[in-house]
C-alpha cells in the first residue's frame, strides 16, 4: 500500500474526533438525531480547521446504514457514523456516487453551474440522500451564484448542499440567507500539541512538550498545517526531535539568540540587540520569522504585566513562565504594548518593502527610544493637590474688603489718593464697602449648610445686603470656585425693589453668565434671607472719575500684557511647568 501522509492518515473519522469545534459538531449531531436536517449549509473559517473534514463526516452520517444504537430498552440515533456499512466505506474512499465533490475555483463558471441545476433533478443512486460539497465556493463567478439560487433555495428533497470557504465576506448575502452559517475557528493551541502528541506516540515520533509547542505556534491555528510541519520535520530530522533540528529545518533563530536579543530589548542595550541581530542574520535565519517570534514573546509578556492570573493564555513554552513573570515585573504595560506595535508595524513594512535586517535594526532603535509615560492618574493627583493648594491660600489670606470697589473704577490710584472720590464711591456701592466686619462670619458659617443658616436666622432685612453678600460668597466658595473666581469676583449688588436684588457683574466675567449661576446665587441669597428672592444679573458699567475726563480705554492693556501677567501668577505658574505648557491666548 501507497505511504499516507499525516494530515489524510490522521483525518476523523467521526464527530467526536475533530478537535476544536464542538459548537458546530453538537449542532449538527442533534440535527440528524432529531431528524430537522436542513437543505443547505454554508461552513466558512480559517484554514485547516476541519471545514472538509465535517462535511464528508455529516454526509457519511445522514447516510449511514446502521444510525442506531440499541440500549437496554430502545433503539438511539447516535448522531455519529458507524465506519462499518457500506455507504460509510465509500464516503470515506470518495467512491459513492451519491457524495459529490466539487472545487469552485477550477469550476467557477456559469455552466458548472447549469448541469448542476440539472443533475439535481436526478435521485440519488444508492443511499437516502444526494449531497454536494462546494470547497473553495467564493471563487464562483458572480452569474455562477446567480444561477445557483433557486436551485440552492427550494432544492429537492433528497439533495443537501455543504458549500465551504475561507472568505465569508465574498459570499453574496443572497447566498448566505438561503444556508445554515456555521463558523470555524482557529484550534487551541493545547489542542494542537495534545493531538500532536498522540500522533507522535502511534508513529513512535520522540517529541518533548518544547518541540511540539514550537510546531502548534508555527502553525497558527490550523491542525492540519500542524500535521504536515510534524511531517516534515520527521522527514528532514528523523523520528528524534528536538528543538535544535527544529528551529533549524524550520528557519527559526536559535533560542539562545533570541533570548539575548530579548534581554537585549528589555535592558535597552540597543549596542547588543544590534550585535545579536547580525548574528541571526548572518546564520541565515529568517529574520521574519524572527520578528513573530519576537512579537509573541512581548504579548505574552504583557498579558503577564496585566495580571499574573492570565499564565494560560499565553502562547510561550510553560517551561519559561517563571522568566517571564519575572521580566513582567520589570516592565511597564504601557512599554509593552509600544514595543509590540512597532515589531507588528515592521512585520508589515517587511513584507511589503523588503530589507528585514535594515527594518528590524530600525525598530530597535525605535524600542530603545521609548520613554516611560507619566501615568494619568499621577497627573490628576498633581491637578487636585495644586487646586488645594490655590484654595487653602485663598482660605487664609482672603482680600480686604477696602479693596473690592477699587477694581471697578478705571484709575485705583487716583480713588486712594482723592477724597473726593472716596466719599463719592459708596454712593454706588455702598453695599459693600460699609460693612468691613463680616468677613470673619463667612469662615463660621463655611462648615454649616444652608438650611442651618436659615434657621438661626428666619427672615432677614435686605437692609444688610452688605453683610448677606459676603456669607453668599463663602457659601459659593464651597459651591463652586469657579464662580467665586470668575463671574462673582468684582460683583457688586444693590437692592432694585422689596424682594429682588441686582448684581452687576463685571464687563470681562458677564459672559460667563449663565443658568447654573443664576440658580446658585438666587437658591444662597433666599437660604441666607430665609425667604424667597429674586436675583438679576446684570453687565455692570465702568464709572468714570470726577476729577478727569479721561476715558477708561486708555488703561486698557494690550493681548502680550495680559498674556505675561497671566503667565506671571504664582496660582497659574506650577500648571505651565507641570504640563510644559504656555498661554496662547487670554479673554
Amino acid at each position: 500500500m501507497s505511504y499516507e501522509v499525516l494530515a489524510q492518515k490522521w483525518r476523523p473519522q467521526s464527530f467526536s474526533d475533530v478537535v476544536g469545534q464542538t459548537h458546530v459538531t453538537t449542532t449538527l449531531q442533534n440535527q440528524i438525531r432529531s431528524e430537522r436536517i436542513g437543505h443547505a449549509y454554508l461552513f466558512w473559517g480559517p484554514r485547516g480547521t476541519g471545514k472538509t473534514t465535517v462535511a464528508r463526516l455529516f454526509a457519511k452520517t445522514v447516510n449511514c446504514l446502521n444510525p442506531t444504537k440499541e440500549t437496554e430498552f430502545e433503539k438511539v440515533v447516535t448522531g455519529e457514523p458507524c465506519n462499518e456499512c457500506q455507504a460509510c466505506k465509500e464516503i470515506t474512499n470518495g467512491s459513492s456516487f451519491d457524495v459529490i465533490e466539487m472545487d469552485a475555483a477550477s469550476n467557477r463558471g456559469i455552466d458548472t453551474i447549469r448541469d448542476l441545476r440539472e443533475n439535481v433533478k436526478l435521485s440519488p443512486a444508492a443511499y437516502k440522500y444526494k449531497i454536494y460539497i462546494i470547497d473553495e465556493v467564493h471563487m464562483l463567478t458572480t452569474e455562477g451564484f446567480n444561477a445557483l439560487l433557486k436551485t440552492l433555495e427550494e432544492p429537492p428533497s433528497h439533495v443537501i448542499f455543504i458549500m465551504a470557504t475561507t472568505e465569508h465576506g465574498s459570499i453574496p448575502k443572497t447566498i448566505i440567507s438561503r444556508c445554515q452559517d456555521f463558523d470555524f475557528r482557529h484550534i487551541n493551541t493545547e489542542q494542537i500539541i495534545d493531538r500532536l502528541q498522540l500522533i507522535a506516540n502511534d508513529e513512535e515520533i520522540s517529541a518533548d512538550n518544547d518541540v511540539l509547542s514550537l510546531i502548534a505556534r508555527q502553525s497558527e491555528g490550523c491542525l492540519r498545517d500542524a500535521e504536515n510541519l510534524l511531517e516534515r520535520l520527521v522527514a528532514s530530522a528523523g523520528k528524534e526531535l528536538n528543538t535544535t533540528n527544529v528551529e533549524e529545518t524550520l528557519g527559526l533563530g536559535s533560542s539562545y539568540l533570541l533570548h539575548e536579543l530579548t534581554e537585549a530589548i528589555t535592558g535597552r542595550n540597543l549596542a547588543a540587540g544590534l550585535a545579536t541581530l547580525d548574528k541571526l542574520s548572518k546564520q541565515g535565519i529568517d529574520l521574519a520569522q524572527c520578528i513573530s517570534q519576537l512579537i509573541v514573546y512581548f504579548r505574552d509578556l504583557r498579558l503577564l504585566a496585566i495580571d499574573n492570573q492570565l499564565e494560560e493564555h499565553i502562547q510561550s513554552p510553560k517551561s519559561d513562565l517563571p522568566n517571564l513573570k519575572e521580566k513582567a515585573e520589570q516592565i511597564s504595560v504601557e512599554r509593552l504594548s509600544r514595543i509590540v506595535k512597532i515589531l507588528m508595524h515592521t512585520n508589515r513594512e517587511i513584507r511589503e518593502y523588503g530589507y528585514p535586517q535594515l527594518q528590524l535594526e530600525s525598530a530597535l532603535v525605535q524600542i530603545n527610544a521609548i520613554n516611560e509615560t507619566i501615568p494619568l492618574d499621577e497627573i490628576v493627583n498633581k491637578l487636585i493637590e495644586i487646586e488645594q493648594k490655590i484654595e487653602t491660600s485663598e482660605t487664609s489670606s482672603p482680600p480686604p474688603l477696602s479693596n473690592i470697589p477699587q477694581r471697578n473704577t478705571p484709575e485705583p490710584t487716583q480713588n486712594i489718593d482723592s477724597p473726593p472720590q472716596d466719599t463719592e464711591e459708596p454712593k454706588t456701592h455702598s453695599q459693600t464697602t460699609t460693612e468691613p466686619e463680616p468677613e470673619p462670619e463667612p469662615e463660621k458659617n463655611t462648615s454649616t449648610s444652608n438650611s442651618v443658616q436659615s434657621d438661626q436666622a428666619p427672615v432677614r432685612s435686605l437692609d444688610e445686603l452688605p453683610v448677606i453678600w459676603e456669607e453668599a460668597k463663602a457659601i459659593l466658595k464651597d459651591v463652586s470656585p469657579l464662580l467665586i473666581h470668575g463671574i462673582f469676583k468684582d460683583a457688586v449688588p444693590d437692592l432694585d425693589g422689596e424682594d429682588r436684588i441686582k448684581i452687576s457683574c463685571p464687563h470681562g466675567s458677564f459672559s460667563l453668565v449663565d443658568d447654573e449661576a443664576r440658580k446658585n446665587i438666587t437658591k444662597i441669597f433666599s437660604d441666607i434671607i430665609g425667604k424667597p428672592v429674586q436675583v438679576e444679573l446684570v453687565k455692570g458699567e465702568v464709572i468714570p472719575s470726577e476729577e478727569t475726563d479721561e476715558q477708561p480705554e486708555e488703561i486698557t492693556t494690550t493681548p502680550m500684557m495680559r498674556r505675561r501677567q497671566v503667565e506671571e501668577d504664582e496660582k497659574i505658574r506650577p500648571v505651565l511647568e507641570l504640563f510644559d505648557a504656555k498661554i496662547l491666548d487670554t479673554q
